[in-house]
């Protein structure tokens, strides 16, 4: 691996790790739906430029109920059951969690 790339990947895992330390903190002051509900709606925001700018309205609009399921079976669910785990579990052993979903 170039330096570059490693660098790269310890920016990646300090922002990915990072998200855990936070939702811990976090989750015991906002609540645990709260917290997602901010963390949910700050993603799509930060992905709302690039559908405007592959202008995808038209597609989100016909198929919104599929992608209201898919969100809320791959995103909403599993960060709200994070976040109540979060008020009692460690940080670590959260991101643990959160890396055992692709297996289940």
């Amino acid at each position: 691996m170039r330096r570059l790339e490693i660098a790269e990947l310890l920016l990646l895992a300090a922002l990915w790790g990072g998200s855990f330390l936070f939702m811990r903190i976090a989750a015991p002051v906002l609540g645990p739906v709260w917290l997602i509900e901010f963390r949910v709606l700050l993603a799509g925001l930060a992905l709302l430029p690039i559908l405007v700018r592959f202008n995808l309205g038209h597609e989100v609009r016909q198929h919104w109920i599929s992608l209201f399921i898919v969100g809320c079976i791959n995103s909403a669910i599993p960060f709200s059951l994070l976040a109540f785990a979060s008020v009692s579990l460690p940080a670590g052993f959260t991101s643990i969690l959160n890396a055992t979903a692709p297996l289940f």
